[in-house]
């Protein structure tokens, strides 16, 4: 977040209503993930420099925020996602939105998604945007979310730090929850202390537990600074935002780079040219804040995101800088300014793959997918116990970077199965290797396209025109062994048709068995009825039929998936 949107955000969390209750806490650790956890291994990736991501821990839905509302990270002032569009778009405080639609920060599925993505992507740590202990407005519940991260980060096999936000002890002080800032930011310390800094992940730096601070904004003098460190027998390597380390004297160790309007001269000149023992790069996408559209008011400058091209610059800078050995991704999620990498409709697994591939990481997208499988399926199948003990299998696979076994469990679906190599099953790769038949010269009817956003990634098929239409996309495949088969996809479809049809039949003159598709206003999981394969052929794919022109008439189609039963 920007300085100025930081306090603003302070300020609002008081219209959240009354305190609530903090447990009570007697130097106990988080606990940590066991039930899914395997044998973490470390991603490899070309690159030397560490790399990190700040994550905000401050985003709730009506089943997480334990108030039946949305929380105001997705509503701001003046937004309902309880409005939803015929694409399944809730109406939330950003101009982007995310993949899997808007979350509880700390859902186990979602933190175990944005883990793995991270990994997978090359990030060795996340740094949360921590709140602090006191009692006072959404404090309690960010502090309880970021919790639920850390819990997971060991499991996944990724190390954690925190960034303090030492404003929120100003707010609190200002709505009269605490009387004394100092003994509060102490407490904050011994509870840093007692329950992150003694964790094995916990990133430790030049000897000593890693601390940034989003400023400081409340206490800006040496003297503060020592006296809030006074519970800790180690110091940490404490870093302030950029330019600010003369505010804490020499309790600061160095600082970290931001977002801020001068974009890339700002960067290289505090790469070049400033000063300090300890610098973190600052890595982002753009900004464009939705705070005055949102109704909060707050900052209104931009950076432009020109697709990927701002991103991959500050990528470069920071990974080419001679003076920079850390850098910081800013940020993970933070979609009140624009500044999220996590997947998006906008952007697809865009900024992922282009990590992957600047940091010299031996994976692509095809495994981002796969993450996103998963929590889909947590989802799905959200009250079945056996197949749970499924997908806590396929995670631990993932963690231990066993992604043919982690594969082979998710593309068995919920019915079991084993999954069979197709071509271009996600149309990331346009229309290649699928094939189109119309009786009627309509083939233009049918093609990949972005629109709306495809179900895992960016790209989806669609079949839809203005005027009349039948046409019939589909795939071959051989070689397989004798046995049951189903086909599988995710169907989003609106209008009117003649006919729709998700098909597949096992021989060139076989009848097609077929499933009759319905309308579907967000992705829904279709498939085939199963077919006997004797002789190693399968055919699948999907065809419709509008008669009358309508625009209205759409179907989207995507991640299609052939299973062995």
């Amino acid at each position: 977040m920007s300085l100025g949107a930081c306090a603003l955000l302070g300020l609002l969390g008081a219209g959240c209503g009354a305190p609530s209750s903090v447990d009570g806490w007697a130097g106990a650790a988080p606990e940590l993930e066991s039930q899914r956890a395997g044998a973490a291994v470390k991603v490899s990736k070309a690159v030397g420099k560490k790399v990190y991501v700040h994550l905000m821990p401050w985003f709730e839905t009506r089943a997480t925020s334990g108030n039946g509302g949305w929380g105001i990270h997705w509503t701001m002032a003046n937004q309902n996602p309880d409005v939803v569009d015929g694409s399944g778009r809730r109406q939330i405080a950003s101009y982007y939105y995310p993949l899997i639609g808007p979350y509880g920060s700390g859902d186990r599925d979602v933190v175990e998604y944005q883990l793995l993505l991270m990994k997978y992507a090359g990030v060795d740590g996340v740094l949360i945007d921590w709140p602090g202990t006191i009692n006072a407005f959404d404090y309690p519940k960010n502090r309880a979310n970021s919790e639920a991260v850390i819990a997971q980060t060991a499991a996944v096999g990724l190390d954690f730090a925190v960034v303090y936000e030492d404003h929120n002890v100003t707010f609190a002080y200002n709505g009269g929850f605490i009387t004394d800032k100092q003994g509060a930011a102490r407490n904050d310390m011994a509870y840093l202390r007692d329950r992150y800094f003694n964790q094995p992940n916990y990133i430790r730096q030049d000897n000593a537990p890693l601390l940034l601070v989003f400023g400081p904004q409340t206490f800006q003098s040496p003297s503060e600074w020592t006296n809030v460190f006074s519970p800790l027998s180690q110091k940490p390597t404490f870093l302030t935002l950029w330019y600010e380390s003369g505010e804490a004297g020499g309790n600061a160790k160095g600082e970290f780079a931001w977002i801020y309007p001068d974009f890339t001269e700002g960067l290289t000149h505090f790469y070049n040219n400033h000063p300090s023992p300890l610098k973190f790069g600052s890595v982002y996408p753009g900004f464009r804040s939705f705070y005055a559209a949102g109704g909060w008011g707050g900052p209104t400058w931009e950076i432009a995101h020109n697709g990927l091209n701002s991103f991959n610059q500050t990528l470069d800078l920071a990974k080419n800088a001679a003076s920079i050995n850390h850098f910081q991704i800013n940020t993970w999620n933070d979609y009140g300014e624009g500044t999220m990498i996590e997947p998006t409709r906008e952007f697809g697994y865009g900024f992922l793959t282009s990590l992957q591939q600047k940091l010299g990481v031996p994976y692509s997208q095809s495994e981002l997918e796969l993450i996103n499988t998963l929590y889909q399926q947590r989802k799905q199948y959200a009250g079945d116990g056996n197949k749970q003990a499924q997908l806590n299998q396929a995670a631990a696979a993932l963690a231990a970077l066993n992604v043919t076994q982690a594969r082979n469990i998710l593309n068995g679906g919920g019915g079991g199965g084993t999954g069979v190599s197709i071509t271009n099953g996600g149309f990331e790769s346009g229309m290649t290797g699928w094939s189109t038949w119309t009786p009627n010269n309509t083939a233009g009817a049918a093609f990949a396209e972005t629109y709306n956003g495809g179900h895992n990634s960016a790209n989806h098929l669609t079949h839809w025109s203005g005027a009349p239409f039948e046409t019939w996309t589909y795939q071959a495949v051989s070689g397989l062994a004798s046995g049951n088969y189903k086909v599988r996809a995710w169907v989003r479809k609106g209008g009117g048709f003649d006919m729709a049809r998700f098909q597949v039949k096992a021989c060139t003159s076989c009848t097609f068995a077929f499933t009759t598709l319905g309308t579907y206003g967000d992705w829904t999981q279709v498939e085939t009825p199963a077919v006997s394969v004797t002789g190693g052929f399968l055919e699948f794919g999907f065809h419709t039929r509008a008669l009358t022109g309508n625009t209205a008439n759409f179907i989207h189609m995507d991640d299609v998936s052939v299973i062995k039963l």
